[in-house]
C-alpha cells in the first residue's frame, strides 16, 4: 500500500508542502542543532551570540585574552631590531628578502626572472640570513 501521507514544513509564516525526502531532512538538521546545543550547555559553553546587546555582538564584547602586553613589547623590540637590520643591507640584499620573503617567490621562479642560477640564489639567501642574524643579535 502506497504511503499518501503528506509533508508540510512552516516557512515565513505559511505551510508549505514539501517532499518525504525534504522533511527528513530538515528534522534531521533540527534534531543534530539541538542535540549540539544540549551537549554544549551540559558542558557548560555559551555561545558569542547569547551575549548580543542591540548595540554590540556579544563577539564583540568579550576581551581579547590571546594576546598580552609582554608579547607586543616583545614582538615590538623584534620588528625594531628588523628594520634597523634592513637599513644596514646592500640594495641587492633587500631586493632577495623583498623576492623571497615578502613576495613569496621559490628561488627557482627568482632564478628564471633574474637569470641567476638557484644555487647561488640559495648560497646569497644563506649568507644574507646569517649577516641578519648577527646584526641583529648585536
Amino acid at each position: 500500500m502506497a504511503d499518501n501521507k503528506e509533508y508540510t514544513l512552516w516557512v515565513d509564516g505559511r505551510l508549505l508542502p514539501v517532499t518525504e525526502q525534504v522533511y527528513k531532512a530538515y528534522y534531521k538538521m533540527k534534531r543534530r542543532e539541538k542535540y549540539l546545543a544540549e551537549a554544549d550547555e551540559e558542558h557548560g559553553k555559551v555561545n558569542y551570540h547569547a551575549l548580543d546587546t542591540d548595540e554590540f555582538g556579544g563577539e564583540e564584547i568579550l576581551a581579547d585574552s590571546s594576546r598580552n602586553v609582554e608579547d607586543d613589547a616583545i614582538l615590538n623590540l623584534f620588528v625594531d631590531k628588523l628594520i634597523r637590520c634592513m637599513a644596514e643591507l646592500t640594495e641587492y640584499e633587500r631586493f632577495l628578502i623583498d623576492e623571497l620573503y615578502y613576495k613569496q617567490k621559490s628561488e627557482v621562479e627568482l632564478s628564471k626572472e633574474t637569470g641567476i642560477p638557484r644555487t647561488t640564489l640559495q648560497s646569497q639567501k644563506y649568507k644574507l640570513l646569517a649577516k641578519m642574524k648577527k646584526i641583529i643579535e648585536n
